[in-house]
Formats: C-alpha cells, sequence, structure tokens
C-alpha cells in the first residue's frame, strides 16, 4: 500500500453513498422538553398535585403519630405521680388496727393534696360564697335567712386547673327569706 496513491483505493471499493449523519440533539423530543401542550401542562400539574398530596398525607400522618406519643408521655407522668398513692393506700388498709388505718388514710390524703398541686389543682370555694354560674352549679333551692344567691351547702366540690374550671361546684343556693322580696 505504500506506492499507492490515494485516489486508486478509493476507486477500487465499491461506491455506497456517505452514512447520513445523526439529528442533531434539539431535534430529538424528550420528556423535559417536550412542547408546551396542554396535555403536557395538565400531565405535570396532576403529578405535581400528586405528589403534594401524598407529601401531606405522610406529614398528617407523622403529626397524628407524634400526637399519639406525646399523649402517652402524657399519660405516663400523670400515672406516675398517682401511684405513690395507690401503694399508700395499700399500706393503709394492711394493718387492721383502725386508728392505723384513719392515720394511714389521712397521709394518704395528704399524698393526693400535693398530687393535686402539682398539677396545678385546687378546690373552688363555694360555702358562703355568692353564687356565679362560672363557677358554681344550682342544683337545689331552697328559702333562707341568708340573701338571694348565697350558697348554703356544697353537694360536691369543683375543681380548677390552672385557672380554667375542671369541674364547676355543685350547690344550694338561698331564695332569700320566704314571702319577702329578696335583696
Amino acid at each position: 500500500m505504500d506506492g499507492l496513491r490515494p485516489g486508486l483505493l478509493r476507486r477500487a471499493l465499491p461506491r455506497q453513498p456517505p452514512p447520513s449523519p445523526p439529528p442533531p440533539r434539539r431535534w430529538r423530543m424528550t420528556e423535559e422538553k417536550a412542547p408546551l401542550t396542554e396535555e403536557n401542562v395538565e400531565k405535570k400539574l396532576r403529578e405535581e398535585l400528586l405528589r403534594l398530596a401524598a407529601e401531606f398525607d405522610n406529614y398528617r400522618k407523622e403529626v397524628a403519630r407524634e400526637r399519639e406519643l406525646w399523649r402517652e408521655r402524657t399519660l405516663d407522668e400523670a400515672v406516675l405521680l398517682f401511684l405513690p398513692i395507690y401503694e399508700a393506700l395499700e399500706r393503709a388498709t394492711a394493718d387492721e388496727n383502725f386508728e392505723t388505718l384513719r392515720q394511714g388514710l389521712m397521709a394518704v390524703l395528704g399524698l393526693f393534696q400535693a398530687t393535686l398541686t402539682k398539677l396545678g389543682c385546687s378546690p373552688i370555694s363555694a360555702l358562703g360564697q355568692d353564687f356565679d354560674p362560672l363557677y358554681h352549679e344550682a342544683i337545689l333551692a331552697e328559702h333562707s335567712s341568708e340573701p338571694k344567691n348565697k350558697i348554703l351547702a356544697e353537694i360536691e366540690r369543683g375543681w380548677m386547673r390552672n385557672g380554667r374550671v375542671l369541674r364547676p361546684a355543685k350547690v344550694k343556693v338561698s331564695l332569700g327569706p320566704q314571702g319577702g322580696e329578696a335583696q
């Protein structure tokens, strides 16, 4: 091949048309570069909507799991506060001596009061107070020498926690003196 001229080799091979060049890359349609048609826009928006809906659903489930975990931990803390009271009651009832039982119950009552205080609970003062529907629930009423709407008796103690009424006190209220106009 050293002595051959370059054109001679070309003439000796059969003539084939030159291969066609590949189309330029810009002519290829890819999903990212597809023309914006109404169908493509709608498809993209649906996909985005489905993705966002799935993300929101996952977020909602995570919040529900966290809420349940928080609830369980809160209940655990409350149970731990009441366990010493339960155990003190067990010890108080184990002794057959009634005076020891009474002393044990008084100690348990003190534990209970301390636990309620730790939880931010306090009793609602009712006896001798003026009736206030925010703190009291009148379940009985009678005429008496006391002025109208004065609380005569506490039927069931009311409770507050951190300044909020948990349960109003159930009370008996005065209607004032019978036969006369109440103040």
